[in-house]
């Protein structure tokens, strides 16, 4: 069993694990294509994102979402609407929020084109997700689900046996046009790639990139579990399910890292696992906390010089990757929680994600792996929700009418009132909040997957009230 090689430098308790092991190459990763390439080269990045439980276990109903787009990208369906409460929206990614079969986020896979000797061209581009649904995208695109068009689909239940599908006809690839006008920061990072050329569809959207995101039902390549004294983690492999398992194959390097809410962060790093080994066999342990001294404000230079080297490494050009820590910075780096990163293996990508571009082509697909962990906190929240007393949704009116424009949208956008610090306005905020919404809120990213998970296992009268009050239920099917 392989030990963890501490590379202490503080981060967010996130175990990042890494690549599929390959040859370096000889020479540095470029940081554009070449001009005078003969062939179209294409490349793309996205993440897949799981919450798994103490025993490694995915943990449903993940799709709502913190993050929003702009009001340009299309939807599977368009007139999918969230709850009338006054709470703080939360954006569903497209997809009935807390669906309870969602299990993975495929969350902002970009593709970037660099067509032959710079020259203008026309191509098609298909994507499928065996296993999920294709649920927002730009530019437009024929959208199917299950067999149907955005028209005629309805949302129910998600399936191994559900297939979403996305298709770009007669794309044009050249150019430097820019997008529409956007201030969404999510949106305007990945654009920072200035050699990729635009994509431009027959009705004359462009962009400089494809994007789309959904929600699967399948499993993680890998799963952490803790250790039954709650003192270690333990990884494993899923890879045998989908990928040809090889002798000695291996991935790596890992990260573990833990992000705190004061700004500090360690982690540490696990050098590689052999993966050609069953599901039941432990790969690595590590173990589940840092002491105080490996926290530091600054170790997120650290972890994203191994994530971005990592990336670079998979092929992407360096300003690509970039681009993708640019844009989940605030998510990967600096929201306190247990997290898991790795890059997935080409193979496993390519199962569950197909994607196929009609013209010849180099395809470079780096896509990071996330495991939300959850923990002894995670555990103490929900027990002090459970336990009562229940407050009721009428504060939040009140307090919304202190709130000025900028303090409004950033409400909408973001658990604004848990970052107070040069904040009077949400100290005063945070002061007036009952202590059940609060340890609601501070359940972090996916609190209402892990509120919805608690009632399932262990419902109380006060856990149901609460969920009822604040509208948290998960959506039930016609």
């Amino acid at each position: 069993m392989k030990r963890l090689r501490a590379a202490f430098v503080p981060c967010a308790l996130l175990l990042c694990l890494g690549l599929l092991v390959r040859p370096k190459p000889t020479t540095g990763s470029p940081s554009h294509a070449s001009p005078s390439s003969d062939h179209l080269i294409v490349h793309e990045w996205g993440t897949f994102t799981v919450l798994q439980d103490e025993n490694g276990s995915p943990v449903g109903g993940i799709n709502t979402d913190d993050e929003p787009l702009p009001a340009f990208v299309h939807n599977l369906n368009s007139a999918l609407n969230g709850p009338s409460s006054p709470l703080p929206p939360v954006y569903f990614k497209g997809v009935p929020r807390n669906h309870p079969d969602v299990y993975t986020r495929l969350e902002t896979p970009v593709i970037y084109f660099y067509p032959p000797g710079g020259r203008a061209m026309n191509v098609d581009v298909d994507v499928r997700f065996p296993a999920g649904w294709l649920t927002q995208f730009y530019p437009d695109a024929s959208v199917g689900a299950d067999g149907k068009g955005r028209e005629n689909f309805k949302f129910g239940p998600l399936t191994y046996k559900s297939q979403g599908t996305l298709s770009w006809k007669n794309l044009r690839i050249g150019g430097e046009r820019g997008g529409p006008a956007t201030d969404v920061p999510a949106w305007l990072a990945p654009r920072r790639v200035p050699d990729a050329s635009s994509v431009t569809t027959a009705a004359g959207e462009t962009e400089r990139y494809l994007f789309y995101r959904g929600v699967g039902h399948i499993d993680a390549p890998l799963s952490v579990a803790r250790s039954s004294d709650g003192l270690s983690l333990n990884v494993h492999s899923r890879l045998g399910n989908v990928v040809q398992l090889e002798p000695a194959m291996t991935m790596g390097p890992l990260w573990l890292v833990d992000a705190r809410s004061d700004g500090t962060s360690a982690f540490r790093e696990i050098e590689s696992i052999d993966v050609s080994q069953g599901p039941e066999k432990v790969l690595a342990t590590t173990p589940a906390t840092f002491s105080e001294s490996e926290y530091s404000r600054e170790t997120l230079v650290h972890i994203r010089q191994r994530l971005h080297e990592a990336l670079v490494r998979d092929g992407l050009y360096s300003d690509e990757a970039d681009g993708l820590l640019n844009t989940w910075e605030a998510s990967y780096f600096r929201r306190p929680g247990l997290r898991m990163f790795f890059m997935v293996p080409r193979g496993w990508t390519d199962a569950h994600l197909p994607l196929k571009v009609s013209a010849a082509a180099e395809i470079q697909r780096a896509m990071v792996g996330r495991i939300e962990l959850v923990t002894p906190r995670h555990r103490d929240l929900l027990r002090k929700i459970s336990a009562g007393p229940v407050s009721t949704p009428d504060w939040v009116q009140a307090a919304r009418e202190k709130l000025g424009p900028r303090e409004q949208e950033q409400y909408y956008r973001e658990d604004w009132f848990l970052h107070t610090e040069g904040n009077p306005t949400a100290r005063q905020l945070l002061a007036t909040m009952p202590a059940d919404y609060r340890a609601y809120l501070e359940l972090g990213r996916f609190r209402n997957a892990l509120l919805l998970d608690e009632a399932k296992h262990h419902l109380t009268t006060e856990l149901a009230t609460f969920i009822e009050r604040y509208e948290l239920g998960a959506h039930k099917f016609e």
